[in-house]
């Protein structure tokens, strides 16, 4: 037991009992004194923290979160008690039950952290009793795919909301960065382009030049080559029609291969999906921009023997051997081929009498016989030629003879441009041969001698004041009457062309008469439609 301290001078301890001091209990005895200091205890020895014994009078409680004896000291490290401990890698959990625990997680360690701070900012000497805010709580941890589905899904990010505050901030700053890196390839690529037209235009300047200029005289014949692209449909059995070999549209093939619409197909008879492809004139959607064949209107007679002159020349260069590349088309050594068949086939219709006159009446047999010749191999047959020809000629003749006789008389025929879209011309030509038509016309919309594209914006019904049951939009057919607030109804070209369709436009153009709406083609000249009578459309 330790002893209590000694008075000093007239002092009193704290220790020391109030009679001591008393003159009048001076005679006390000695023992007496002796009982009454007795009952002062020494104080008790309470080891520090630190483990410095040191004496405190009665024990001090200790702080449940800072662990130590309050008042907490001024250098006592707050820092260390406000730094988030490691997360915790429980991915066994479910993403959503991870998200959902973090947030509890942060709401409480945020509350920890600002009680802390709020003691720390406490002046010293600290209230005994204040503590700092409890220990903090380890997160768990997400997988970087997990974080990359949520950067990339705005949608899983609301679904899983509210999502934590630090993975909020994380998805922020992935998104941020992204977009960052994206604006930054963006006007990457910008400049690239940028130097790449740079160095066009460069490499533009003063490129164009004038090579092998050719010096034509008057009169002399000038040199045609066939595209590669006809050669390739002929060869593949998909011959393009007549009128497309006339010199104004192989230059325009040759000189603006932009303008025309090519699709790539395998090549005719290849059984193997090996074979490579090659690339073919799209005869359905070129047949819509320049027309068909099947009406003599499309060629006069001097451009069909131009057209027919342009396609004996690319059977002649197709027959040539591969070995043969002298600039004289050579016939391969068999007996005949497409050349030589064709070659008779256009002799025989040069030398028909009166043939600029007769041209209409026997060119639907010479291209029935020219595709046969193209497209099934069949031969020359001067018999056939003149017997068919002949009969041709006579029923016409015979029709004449007999109209004679009815006293009727066709009025006299008006030197025309038939693809001209003037309005005038094309009425009178229209009304002069209404009922006395040799052929199917040209145009899809009215009937009149015209290709469709080129009919005239301005003409919106028949003769008869009946409104047309098409009109062109762009450079397609379709419904002229359009119900308010409806969608605008394509026709089929092909169709209507009495051609055989692939139906590779599915439901957006309608298999329907464009003179009528029926459900027949238009040059079939069907008797349901209303717009034809005696077999000839009524324009």
């Amino acid at each position: 037991m330790v002893s209590p301290p000694q008075p000093t001078g007239s002092s009193v301890s704290p220790y020391t009992p109030a009679f001591a001091s008393n003159p009048a209990n001076s005679a006390t005895s000695s023992s007496a004194l002796q009982s009454a200091c007795s009952t002062i205890t020494a104080p008790t020895t309470t080891p520090h923290s630190s483990g410095i014994n040191s004496t405190m009078g009665p024990q001090t409680p200790i702080l449940t979160n800072a662990g130590i004896p309050g008042p907490i000291p001024a250098d006592f490290d707050f820092d260390a008690r406000i730094t988030l401990p490691d997360g915790v890698a429980r991915f066994e959990l479910p993403l959503a039950v991870r998200i959902e625990e973090n947030v509890g997680i942060e709401k409480y360690n945020n509350a920890s952290i600002l009680k802390t701070i709020e003691t720390k900012n406490v002046a010293v000497p600290r209230p005994v009793d204040l503590d700092i805010g409890p220990p903090l709580k380890p997160l768990y941890f997400y997988s970087d795919d997990e974080v990359h589905e949520l950067v990339g899904s705005e949608a899983l990010c609301s679904l899983y909301a509210p999502l934590p505050a630090s993975l909020l901030r994380e998805v922020v700053s992935i998104r941020a960065n992204l977009k960052g890196e994206t604006e930054v390839e963006r006007q990457a690529q910008k400049n690239r382009e940028k130097e790449a037209d740079s160095s066009t235009r460069s490499k533009l300047l003063g490129s164009m030049e004038m090579t092998n200029p050719i010096e034509r005289s008057l009169g002399e014949a000038r040199e045609v080559v066939i595209p590669t692209v006809y050669l390739l449909n002929i060869r593949n059995r998909y011959p393009p029609p007549l009128h497309f070999f006339t010199n104004a549209r192989i230059d325009q093939v040759n000189n603006s291969p932009q303008t025309i619409h090519t699709k790539v197909l395998r090549p005719f008879g290849a059984g193997d999906d090996s074979v490579e492809k090659v690339q073919l004139l799209d005869l359905a959607k070129m047949i819509l921009l320049w027309g068909n064949d099947d009406v003599h209107e499309c060629l006069t007679p001097l451009r069909f023997l131009e057209a027919s002159k342009n396609l004996l020349s690319a059977l002649q260069l197709l027959s040539r051997p591969p070995s043969d590349l002298s600039e004289e088309p050579q016939l391969s050594s068999k007996s005949t081929n497409h050349a030589i068949e064709y070659e008779k086939h256009l002799n025989y219709f040069q030398q028909v009498e009166d043939f600029e006159n007769s041209y209409s009446r026997w060119y639907k047999f010479e291209r029935e016989a020219r595709l046969e010749i193209l497209m099934s191999n069949v031969v020359f047959n001067w018999q056939k030629y003149a017997s068919r020809v002949d009969v041709i000629l006579q029923s016409y003749k015979v029709l004449a003879d007999d109209r004679r006789r009815m006293g009727v008389f066709p009025p006299a025929k008006v030197a025309r441009n038939v693809y001209a879209s003037d309005v005038t011309s094309s009425r009178e030509s229209a009304r002069g041969n209404q009922f006395f038509r040799d052929a199917a016309p040209a145009c899809l919309l009215c009937g009149k001698a015209h290709r469709f594209p080129d009919h005239p914006g301005n003409i919106a019904s028949f003769d008869d004041r009946r409104p047309l049951f098409s009109r062109l939009a762009g450079n397609q057919l379709v419904v002229a009457k359009t119900p308010k607030g409806g969608a605008v109804k394509r026709i089929c070209g092909v169709y209507n062309l009495n051609r055989s369709c692939d139906n590779r436009h599915g439901s957006d153009a309608l298999h329907i008469c464009s003179l009528c709406g029926g459900t027949h083609p238009a040059f079939a000249r069907s008797p349901e439609c209303s717009r034809v009578s005696n077999h000839q459309i009524r324009c």
